[in-house]
């Protein structure tokens, strides 16, 4: 929807409505820079969570598959057991990070910068239109 510049009828009501703007678009775009920077960072991170599970399940999966040809109570089955309970462990704080800050989050992150980003060119297409219409008025 566009603005009714028409409703301005002096250069100083031009005036209060681009400062007011400019204020505006001030707020989003310092949101828009704090949401980019947590997408670079949490993408980054959401990313490496991910390749550390997908790691840690095959490790999970290769040491069942080891247990599983290994006589119990021998030092090599203690130990690839412990192994074992150490990578389930990490597995588990790998997706509680996820849940914090894994992909959903991330995603919700990357959309509230979209959102950002195209609220302030709605607000820089209404400051267009509002100076265009000063120039037309007379001093």
């Amino acid at each position: 929807m566009a603005i009714d510049v028409t409703l301005l009828l002096t250069r100083a009501q031009c005036d209060e409505v681009t400062k007011e703007l400019d204020k505006r678009l001030r707020r989003l775009d310092n949101k828009e820079q704090n949401y980019d920077y947590q997408d670079e960072v949490g993408g980054e991170f959401a990313t490496d969570l991910n390749q550390e599970l997908t790691g840690l399940n095959l490790r999970i999966a290769n040491f069942d598959s080891y247990l599983a040809t290994l006589t119990a109570g021998t030092p090599e089955h203690d130990r690839t057991t412990d192994d074992r309970r150490k990578a389930d462990d990490r597995r588990g704080d790998i997706q509680a990070q996820q849940r914090k800050r894994g992909g959903p989050k991330v995603v919700l992150g990357q959309s509230a910068l979209k959102e950002t980003q195209s609220r302030s060119a709605s607000l820089e297409e209404d400051k267009a239109a509002v100076v265009a219409h000063r120039a037309t008025l007379s001093a």
